[in-house]
């Protein structure tokens, strides 16, 4: 073969690759048994003790117990964390938060090098959804990756205590998977159509219950009210899934990310403690090829979610997990049960105090704190009698087990939080809206144990919690705990916005001078002093202290916002104008930079452009990566190479280890010319994505039109051990092996 003939490979190859799209990627070379659809429902906040399958009379439950009496049980699934945002990372990388590491809500981003669930789904073809109704799951923390749409679209809301763009009830998150559903998907093969997989997340049981008036009874607790509202919501759900026939070919996996207190333990939500009130979660499966009405007493655990629902599904996955499937175990075949680690990290970010952590057997449960605890949970399952000075070995020994695993190297996950991220985070409760200190090492000593704060705790959170609705008594609460501890830098946060609130600016200013002390101000203590600087007639002050925020928070948007707003008070309009600009240079669609933009075309009597700005509000639509690879082969298959190329890298600045992404880019890039620019993507492509036969030819022949021809052998070579029948490749090697 003449190195012109190679060539002409390379260039037919590459085009082919680009222009065939990811269905003749993935496609098997014989038949595949009909694929399920997966549904994987998790219920934030959901306790396992609170639906009538598990035995709780006062549920209305009818849909989930339903589920459970076409289908498995567990009846013990532990979380690892009493958080939604760590929480979740485990159900979706089937690692614990030691090896995924994201501890907190807000002040993490899952790392790119870990693969997700929807990825494995994603590489096997399948179509991937996730609908989300909670902000400590948006997309900026690293949720969206492998999803060909991530739904995050929270409403604004009108309620006063909290900030917008918080949550989504129910309902409408059901609206918009039903949508989804009913829209045309890709054509398949009519034997095999392309099977789905979705990711549909309910937030409403978290605090505050606030059901709609039509789910609530006078027997219902108001938390009670809110399960019963979701319950019928995936009615609603799994009736449209049977109205078009896909009920019987969906597999459906119910859980949650975490419990709620209740009161036990004093803890009244959840988020500090490691007890089964806040730990033990639901695990319901149902669909093809689940046995019917089986209550399984395997212990089940997060990280166990991915891998169970990969082999139901038949999808191959290389990611490193910790996880394990419990297929076996929902067949009624004997497992043996494997312990569980769950941590709180809550006290020791927020407040200076100890972490918790616990491992969990099916009988045994040491919380390894400054007071260690163990509990018999055959014996004792509310988890009342701490036996750890009474059985001093065993908890001697399940300590040394807990400081084993905290050896384990964490993934670097924290991110700096923006004042938007724990404006959002404080306004749905969580102490410190997401602000994080540095984790502290294992064992770290002279740390208050959390069991030994807890009254301070509630009067720390009744605080916060009155700074919207009652700032005047929150002034007072927060008060008592800065008496008690003045270490809590929360305590005196929260205070200075109340007392801002309340119009005491000054004393708002003297709060914020005493932390800037202790400390430099966050971007979001910086953006409320500012506000009182300008009440206070220290309008320059107040631009100062906003620019501060900026330099600290140069990708956020809400410093330059704020600083419009400001000068909109003032009456300067083109300065007003010129920040919301600026806001949406760093955010394009930043929804309140262009609400802000809107105000100022309102004052200047400018109707047609305010209604441009609104209307634009009421239309917007995240940038979905997937979309827009399919549309850049649709470029390159029309001839528009370089439209195809800018689209391909637009995808990847949304999602940088989108594996489709990169190969179709470095695809893109060979065949037009620019192999070096090529070669490194194609790499990158293996690395993310399946290590296909398409893939490895093409970083191959890509390493052979620039005369590498021990890469290209090497990348070659590998393809054909995978599929022997591909002559053209043959003949290259073999041209290769000669020119040796």
């Amino acid at each position: 073969m003449t190195t012109r003939g190679v060539r002409r490979i390379v260039f037919v190859f590459l085009l082919a690759l680009v222009a065939g799209g990811l269905a003749w990627w993935l496609r098997p070379s014989r038949p595949l048994p009909l694929r399920p659809n997966v549904l994987l429902i998790t219920i934030d906040t959901l306790r396992a003790d609170r639906l009538g399958c598990a035995g709780y009379a006062a549920a209305r439950t009818p849909v989930l117990d339903g589920l459970a009496g076409r289908g498995v049980r567990f009846t013990t699934a532990i979380a690892h964390t009493p958080l939604t945002a760590p929480s979740h990372a485990s159900i979706l990388t089937a690692l614990s938060p030691l090896r995924h590491g994201v501890r907190n809500n807000g002040g993490f981003v899952l790392p790119e090098s870990i693969p997700t669930l929807a990825e494995d789904f994603a590489h096997a073809g399948y179509r991937t959804a996730a609908f989300v109704s909670g902000f400590p799951l948006d997309r900026r923390f690293g949720f969206a990756r492998g999803f060909d749409v991530y739904d995050d679209h929270l409403p604004h809301g009108d309620d006063p205590r909290r900030a917008p763009y918080v949550e989504r009830p129910a309902d409408q998150t059901t609206q918009a998977v039903r949508q989804w559903l009913d829209a045309p998907g890709p054509a398949g093969d009519a034997r095999e159509p392309i099977p789905w997989f979705a990711w549909v997340h309910y937030y409403d049981p978290h605090a505050p219950y606030e059901a709609p008036a039509d789910a609530r009874s006078g027997s219902l607790s108001p938390y009670d009210a809110e399960v019963a509202f979701v319950d019928a919501q995936i009615g609603v759900l799994l009736r449209r899934l049977e109205e078009t026939g896909a009920a019987t070919r969906t597999l459906v996996l119910v859980t949650s990310d975490h419990g709620e207190g209740l009161g036990e333990h004093g803890e009244e939500t959840h988020g500090i403690f490691l007890y089964d009130s806040t730990l033990r979660v639901p695990w319901i499966m149902a669909g093809p090829g689940i046995p019917a009405g089986r209550v399984a007493a395997t212990v089940a655990r997060g990280i166990d979610v991915a891998p169970t629902l990969l082999e139901y599904a038949a999808v191959p996955s290389a990611a490193p997990r910790e996880g394990r499937s419990l297929r076996p175990a929902a067949e009624g075949r004997a497992m043996t049960d494997e312990p569980a680690y769950a941590e709180s990290l809550f006290a020791q970010l927020h407040l200076g105090w100890a972490p918790l952590h616990t491992l969990r057997t099916a009988r045994w449960k040491i919380v390894d704190a400054p007071r260690a605890e163990l509990y018999d949970l055959h014996a004792d399952p509310g988890e009342l009698r701490d036996l750890a000075t009474t059985d001093p070995v065993r908890t001697s020994d399940l300590q040394r087990q807990v400081q084993a695993l905290l050896k384990t190297p964490v993934p670097a996950a924290a991110a700096q939080v923006s004042s938007d991220t724990a404006e959002r985070l404080g306004a749905l409760g969580y102490l410190g809206g997401g602000v994080t200190a540095p984790i502290a090492p294992a064992g770290a000593a002279g740390r208050r144990n959390p069991r030994d704060g807890l009254a301070l705790i509630h009067k720390l959170e009744q605080g916060m919690e009155e700074v919207r609705t009652d700032p005047a008594r929150a002034v007072r609460n927060l008060g008592d705990v800065l008496r008690e501890d003045a270490g809590v830098t929360l305590a005196r946060r929260y205070r200075a916005v109340a007392l801002a609130a309340l119009g005491r600016h000054a004393d708002a200013i003297a709060d914020f001078r005493v932390l800037e002390k202790a400390g430099p101000l966050s971007a979001e203590d910086l953006m409320v002093l500012g506000d009182s600087l300008r009440v206070a007639g220290r309008g320059a002050e107040a631009l100062e202290a906003l620019d501060q925020a900026a330099r600290l928070q140069p990708r956020s948007a809400l410093p330059w916002i704020n600083r419009g707003n400001l000068l909109l008070k003032d009456g300067r309009l083109d300065a007003a104008d010129a920040a919301y600009q600026r806001a949406l240079s760093l955010v394009p669609d930043h929804v309140e930079a262009l609400r802000g933009r809107g105000d100022v075309a309102v004052v200047r009597g400018d109707s047609a452009q305010a209604a441009q700005h609104f209307e634009r509000i009421l239309t917007l639509a995240p940038q979905d990566a997937g979309a827009m690879v399919k549309v850049g082969v649709m470029r390159m298959r029309g001839g528009q190479a370089e439209a195809a190329i800018a689209l391909f890298r637009r995808a990847l600045e949304q999602q940088a280890a989108n594996a489709e992404a990169l190969l179709y880019l470095a695809g893109a890039l060979a065949a037009t010319g620019r192999p070096a620019e090529a070669v490194p993507l194609f790499e990158r492509a293996l690395a993310r994505g399946p290590r296909t036969t398409m893939a490895l030819n093409g970083l191959g022949f890509t390493r052979l039109d620039l005369g590498d021809g021990r890469g290209a052998e090497a990348a070659l070579r590998e393809s054909l051990s995978m599929d022997p029948n591909q002559p053209e490749v043959a003949e290259a090697l073999r041209e290769i092996r000669r020119a040796h």
